[in-house]
């Protein structure tokens, strides 16, 4: 249960200090309607999941995108090396974002974020390496 209360407590701050004004792009890599989407669910824990999953499915495009893109420009061999580095990522990833079984609706939500958060972080790591 304390478990639950911290993930999302902790969910939620991390929600506003994205709405921090002296935010820099870095610091908020996603789109400013999946803050407005969050605000406007007020909580609600269904409505949350639909504003990750939108903003997942357009920071997921633009990770394969950048993906693509970084491949056109290496050899062979740095090309297989970005697929292991890339299976890696998603491995560590996977790992990091597991819900806690005994977590409930709240670990899904922490889940489901922390798979958001990793996956823009990502595309923002790979297209600072295309040339």
């Amino acid at each position: 249960m304390n478990h639950w209360i911290a993930g999302t407590g902790l969910f939620f701050i991390a929600i506003a200090a994205a709405h921090g004004q002296e935010a820099s792009v870095a610091e908020k890599p996603l789109r400013p309607a999946y803050y407005t989407c969050v605000k406007a669910a007020h909580g609600v824990t269904l409505a949350l999941n639909d504003c990750i999953g939108s903003e997942h499915n357009f920071q997921d495009k633009r990770l394969n995108s950048a993906y693509q893109h970084l491949r056109t420009s290496l050899n062979s061999d740095q090309r297989t090396a970005l697929r292991d580095e890339e299976r890696a990522w998603i491995a560590q990833r996977d790992k990091a974002c597991a819900p806690d079984e005994d977590g409930g609706t709240a670990s899904l939500l922490d889940a489901n974020q922390c798979q958001l958060d990793q996956t823009a972080a990502r595309a923002a790591v790979l297209e600072g390496r295309i040339r």
